[in-house]
């Protein structure tokens, strides 16, 4: 890569998600999608890293090459030249190796831009600063990863308090030596500024925004979809979308969902579960004897249909620190599809900024979800032709490509 490279800049992407994962997807190539798209930064050169497992699988390895392809297509669209480097897993022998590797490939140019995301890969940067001092480096931090080790690990206690030690550790020097900071949330800024005395100018907040491309408002796809899924005319879809995990709490869902149906006598009301956890969902449903609930699992243009064929989407979270700095996508894309909305006032901003919105209905924590009326539900309306604007305004990339260019100008100060 660096045959060329005297006098020229190059872009290096610390990737942190999983490749196999649709979070990689939606949150990794999306990004890399929309610099380009939206000309957020001039680079000629990219160097992407990916982590892989120790030993890649006959099928990890398709989905890699696949992943790789459709990168070097956008970059090939915009004119850049890509090179992607594998790191196996997150290990300190694994970060060192990257550490010299990446120096080697990148020593020649003029200046580096590094765009870490997740605590592991911006220590990388950090490293690769002490060595290449003509570098910026940016810290993409998605979420409080001590946390979510700490009380959703499902490893032994011991093991659990030690990883949260290491990663506050690890993140506190992160944070230290970043020279940019972006995070998910109003809230979590204020939470790492106050926790670590961080300048406010150096933090700036970028949402988990939807792909308005993805998602939108359709009609015919509503028609097409509510006719796949058997639901009539007069009756009103409830959606939740999304894995089933801890942090997710499952049981309040479902509770919820069973509160409802013991109230909706008419059966104005259907029911649906759009997840990869369908044996979760199947189990949960039984537990609380939920009668004639959708469960399905639907990928690419087909989640904006179903998106479409539904009236109100749902969110549940914890009512813990990691929910409260939290950025749930699946929210946006509610909305933009023209969902009417309930959650709770501790998911993100989202519970704060939506408050008073009339197609919100935000519930202050679990007891107050389970004692919700039909009356509170029916009285909900759906985002109108103005709400819309808005919300593709501030939930979208559109709102924050400013900022994003704001970022890489400060590389250049």
């Amino acid at each position: 890569m660096n045959r060329s490279s005297n006098g020229k800049d190059i872009f290096i992407f610390l990737a942190g998600l999983n490749f196999w994962e649709g979070l990689f997807d939606n949150c990794n190539i999306k990004f890399i999608s929309n610099l380009f798209e939206y000309s957020v930064a001039d680079f000629s050169q990219m160097l992407m890293t990916i982590i892989t497992p120790k030993q890649l699988s006959n099928d990890e390895y398709k989905i890699l090459i696949k992943k790789e392809g459709q990168i070097k297509m956008l970059a090939l669209d915009h004119g850049l030249d890509i090179e992607f480097y594998h790191i196996e897993k997150r290990t300190i022998r694994s970060m060192l190796r990257a550490s010299k590797e990446i120096r080697k490939k990148t020593v020649l140019y003029a200046k580096r831009f590094i765009w870490a995301s997740n605590y592991f890969n911006c220590f990388l940067g950090i490293l690769l600063k002490k060595q290449l001092p003509d570098t910026y480096l940016h810290f993409e931090m998605m979420g409080l990863a001590p946390e979510e080790e700490l009380f959703y690990s499902k490893s032994n206690i011991v093991f659990r308090i030690a990883k949260f030690l290491l990663l506050r550790i690890l993140g506190r020097i992160d944070l230290k030596k970043a020279d940019s900071v972006s995070v998910v949330s109003k809230r979590f800024k204020d939470y790492v500024i106050s926790k670590y005395h961080l300048n406010p100018d150096l933090v700036d907040v970028i949402p988990c925004f939807y792909d308005n491309k993805v998602f939108f408002q359709n009609s015919e796809l509503r028609r097409q979809f509510r006719l796949k899924y058997l639901i009539n005319d007069h009756q009103k879809l409830m959606l939740y979308c999304g894995m089933l995990q801890k942090w997710q709490m499952p049981d309040l869902l479902f509770a919820f969902f069973k509160k409802i149906q013991m109230q909706d006598k008419s059966h104005e009301f259907r029911f649906m579960i759009l997840t990869f956890d369908q044996q979760k969902a199947q189990y949960y449903a039984k537990k609380y004897g939920i009668i004639d609930l959708i469960i399905d699992s639907v990928s690419g243009n087909d989640l904006n249909g179903a998106y479409n064929a539904a009236d109100i989407g749902i969110a549940t979270r914890t009512s813990d620190l990691v929910s409260k700095v939290s950025s749930p996508v699946k929210i946006p894309e509610y909305l933009a599809t023209k969902n009417s909305l309930i959650l709770l006032e501790s998911i993100g901003d989202y519970g704060v900024e939506l408050s008073h919105e009339k197609y919100a209905l935000v519930k202050k924590d679990k007891k107050d979800l389970l004692t919700t009326t039909l009356k509170e539900i029916s009285s909900l309306e759906k985002p109108d032709d103005k709400d819309l604007i808005y919300i593709l305004e501030k939930f979208s990339i559109q709102g924050y490509v400013h900022v994003i260019k704001k970022i890489f100008k400060k590389s250049s100060k």
